[in-house]
């Protein structure tokens, strides 16, 4: 009795072994991802007054697009997902500085279509935007430029563009320092701009900044979005063209640590690449899981 139990339940197991294996088994499906959040900060400061700089800026964005495009266009083909992928390029204010028009701001996000219908008006919308950053950066470099205030839009804005429902990317094109014109420096409270130059001669200022003694000020926690952030053209400033490449490792010092305190644990910084390096770590961040 008892082996005739033994060889049933030998029996069931075999036959469901096979089940399992067969090709017409029912597969388990693996979970879709979240569609893509990209939001790119431009740093709009002093750093752009170099015509070399705005070009360079410029195609960097265009590849961005591109990489964007060669993401999405896949979905785009075979019906969309919901919510879409998105791209949005961000201006944080500058102090006494006019912004620009609103024109040109509702033109620097685009959206993936969910259908491959809307790819002729979503290619019309990327040509746009690309348009919109030229017009952006003629509006820029028509005022002084005194200081890209990153520190207040991560204070009072970052939240508007992220997204619980998406993968979110942040890529920051900046030249690292986040400073202001002297005298509005006087007046800002301590911990919304970084003191690079008055650290640069100081071997304890990366374990300064770590330890909480100098450093941004925390404006907030995004842990829920999960977020990767990319800096790019970190330029190191020159004395007499002599570069401070001390300078680099207490920039990302303040970096790290300030974003890490707002639960963005995943942050990569680059300085200034050449167009064959810009491609791929545009590309690899994008494509990234």
């Amino acid at each position: 009795m008892i082996k005739m139990k033994i060889v049933s339940v030998l029996c069931l197991v075999f036959v469901w072994i096979l089940n399992g294996c067969s090709p017409n088994a029912p597969k388990a499906q693996s979970p879709q991802p979240k569609p893509l959040n990209i939001i790119v900060i431009l740093d709009t400061s002093d750093r752009i007054s170099q015509e070399t700089q705005r070009e360079k800026d410029i195609r960097i964005i265009e590849e961005i697009v591109k990489q964007f495009y060669n993401f999405v266009d896949p979905y785009i083909k075979k019906g969309g997902i919901i919510p879409p992928h998105r791209l949005a390029f961000v201006v944080p204010e500058q102090p006494r500085v006019p912004g620009p028009s609103n024109e040109i701001i509702n033109k620097l996000t685009i959206e993936a279509p969910r259908r491959r219908s809307g790819n002729p008006a979503f290619q019309q919308k990327k040509n746009e935007l690309i348009n919109a950053i030229s017009e952006l950066y003629d509006h820029i470099q028509q005022h002084p430029q005194t200081g890209s205030d990153i520190w207040n839009w991560f204070r009072s804005q970052a939240r508007s563009p992220l997204s619980t429902d998406h993968q979110n990317r942040i890529i920051c094109l900046s030249d690292g320092y986040l400073n202001f014109d002297i005298d509005i420096e006087r007046k800002r409270p301590k911990g919304t701009y970084m003191r690079v130059g008055a650290l640069r001669d100081d071997p304890e200022a990366v374990n300064k900044i770590k330890d909480g003694s100098e450093g941004l000020r925390p404006v907030g926690h995004f842990s829920d979005f999960n977020i990767k952030f990319l800096m790019l053209e970190i330029r190191l400033r020159e004395d007499d063209g002599v570069k401070h490449f001390q300078d680099f490792d207490i920039i990302r010092a303040y970096w790290e640590t300030w974003l890490n305190t707002m639960g963005i644990k995943d942050a990569k910084f680059f300085e200034q690449l050449d167009p064959g390096g810009l491609k791929n770590m545009i590309e690899n961040f994008i494509q990234s899981e």
